[in-house]
């Protein structure tokens, strides 16, 4: 996949701009660019920038889309010093997921172990330093009166600090399942989900100031997966939130309530759409010129691009034309044809993956992807109605 982004120095017209294509730029000031990044335009890909040179400092992920200020990509200043794209390759046939290698001595010395599943004994080998390669880990360590833990992102973390962690010694790591849905969690003030309501997509640096003040008492995470953070600015202790709704959040965590949240940080990646009843998949079928309206259908895997998909804010694309699914009309009815069309970006084109397989239109919650059947065009795909027994609105997404 391409990827292209243009930094701007200024709002000028004649300003300083920076055109970069799939390239890394471990100094912008050495490539010409000044030191102040006023906007950025992702035109493709998923980039990675950085508040120093040689991708250290603060990172701020950024995908296709406008950044009118530094706000918008979660900075606290105008400074970018370095950045680089997110290049997604297929993992061979044999590699992990999942992988974090775990060192025991800090700053990644010592004795090494690469872990891809579940690891609880660490008796004779103590980690003191992580490189997390691929995917997203939690991490147990025993605090002062429970088991705490904290979220790994992939990055370095020269000591168990660097990680959040305030012990001395890990209990377990964990892998975090990857989840295919746009973060939504609904705060509450009273118990039970009831009471004043605030209503979160993103992360948010503190619930307790002056403009939420906000006191949580019960918690409904909708879709995604967040760290709560117990202090402001994504410090303190951390507690992974999955799907759930979790009626008196002290009586779970422990906390009296939540400084800061956000959702977690997954890594960008293909993957192919395996229906559970013909053991077939999602395929890009007819003509691949023309991305405005190109069909969909179950086919036997065949080893192509026009099988490989990847999920952003909502959106399933195909990696051979970037191109979305999209319910052909915006009618939210069972029976509606879906197909490839290009990004639009309105709630046709949005779907969420759930933990029982099927895939949800934003049009409706009742609303899933579905195999036509019959015999005229039965193995294209459209919305039906939610059906929990139907193994064809059952789908599994292989990671690559």
């Amino acid at each position: 996949m391409e990827s292209e982004v243009t930094l701007f120095e200024t709002d000028e017209e004649n300003g300083k701009v920076l055109d970069v294509i799939n390239q890394d730029i471990p100094d912008l000031e050495l490539a010409g660019f000044g030191l102040v990044t006023r906007s950025v335009v992702v035109k493709s890909g998923v980039w990675v920038a950085y508040q120093q040179k040689y991708f250290c400092g603060e990172q701020y992920i950024l995908e296709k889309g406008k950044y009118k200020c530094f706000l918008d990509w979660g900075g606290t200043s105008e400074t970018i010093m370095s950045i680089r794209p997110i290049k997604l390759e297929p993992l061979g046939d044999h590699q992990p997921i999942h992988w974090i290698k775990a060192f025991d001595n800090i700053h990644f010395q010592g004795s090494c172990i690469d872990f891809t599943t579940e690891a609880a004994d660490f008796t004779s080998f103590i980690p003191c330093s992580f490189k997390v390669l691929r995917g997203c880990w939690l991490l147990y360590y025993q605090g002062k009166a429970a088991v705490e833990q904290c979220v790994l992102e992939e990055d370095l973390y020269p000591d168990l600090a660097s990680c959040g962690c305030s012990a001395t010694k890990v209990k377990s790591l964990k892998p975090v399942e990857h989840v295919f849905a746009e973060p939504l969690i609904s705060l509450f003030a009273l118990e039970n989900c009831e009471g004043k309501e605030l209503h979160l997509q993103e992360a948010t640096s503190s619930v307790l100031n002056k403009e939420f003040h906000f006191l949580t008492q019960s918690i409904w995470v909708k879709s995604g997966i967040w760290i709560a953070y117990e202090g402001c600015n994504f410090l303190g202790k951390q507690f992974l939130l999955e799907s759930s709704k979790i009626s008196n959040w002290t009586q779970f965590s422990g906390w009296k309530t939540i400084g800061s949240l956000r959702p977690i940080k997954q890594p960008a990646m293909y993957f192919r759409i395996k229906n559970r009843s013909q053991e077939k998949y999602l395929t890009v079928a007819g003509s691949l010129m023309d991305g405005r309206a190109t069909s969909v259908c179950l086919f036997p895997q065949n080893g192509k691009n026009t099988q490989i998909w990847h999920y952003s804010h909502g959106l399933i694309k195909s990696k051979v034309n970037d191109a979305c699914l999209d319910v052909i009309g915006g009618r939210d009815i069972p029976g509606a044809k879906v197909a490839l069309w290009t990004e639009h970006g309105k709630s046709r084109q949005k779907w969420t993956h759930n933990k029982d397989g099927t895939i949800t239109s934003y049009l409706s919650d009742q609303l899933v992807l579905d195999i036509k059947g019959d015999y005229y065009d039965k193995n294209h795909i459209i919305v039906n109605q939610l059906n929990i027994n139907e193994l064809t609105q059952k789908w599994d997404f292989e990671i690559l």
